[in-house]
């Protein structure tokens, strides 16, 4: 084998390799949510997110909650950011903060379906168990552009990254 040929090798699997390992935890899925009981009616919000790093410490989410309380039941989807304040590893508790906009269906026991806009803002921390997989727990407003009233609520869940 040439030098030439050997060089071309080398270089085109040391790109391979870099672009395998900056493929690695790219991406973030998350599941967070409440459950509480008032008086023997129950609550519940419960929340999915896929996220995909565009750096080290922000990326860009989807997102997928379903909430249940007393007199309510809604769907949305959401489209927001999260950002890590640091890089985080084993043993780390990392800070981060988010925002988010989605568009909720909702019913009550006064109408039925109806949309409407929904917005967060959350802040919380991850606690690293692994490189790649998180304990969460974090605050969230989230506000409306109807009637509803804003919801202030802590969550706890899991992150994974892949």
């Amino acid at each position: 084998m040439s030098v030439n040929k050997f060089l071309v090798l080398v270089i085109a699997s040391f790109a391979i390799v870099t672009g395998a390992m900056a493929a690695s935890n790219s991406r973030e899925l998350s599941v967070d949510g409440n459950y509480m009981i008032v008086d023997g009616q129950s609550a519940s919000l419960l929340n999915a997110s896929l996220g995909q790093f565009l750096t080290p410490q922000f990326l860009i989410v989807t997102t997928l909650t379903s909430q249940q309380n007393f007199v309510y039941s809604g769907t949305s989807i959401g489209l927001g950011g999260k950002y890590y304040f640091m890089d985080g590893f084993k043993g780390d508790l990392i800070p981060f903060a988010g925002l988010g906009i989605g568009l909720r269906m909702a019913a009550t026991a006064t109408y039925s379906n109806h949309g409407s806009t929904q917005y967060e803002v959350n802040a919380g921390v991850s606690y690293f168990l692994s490189d790649s997989t998180t304990l969460d727990a974090k605050i969230k407003l989230l506000n409306f552009n109807d009637s509803s009233p804003s919801v202030t609520m802590l969550s706890a869940g899991f992150g994974q990254r892949f």
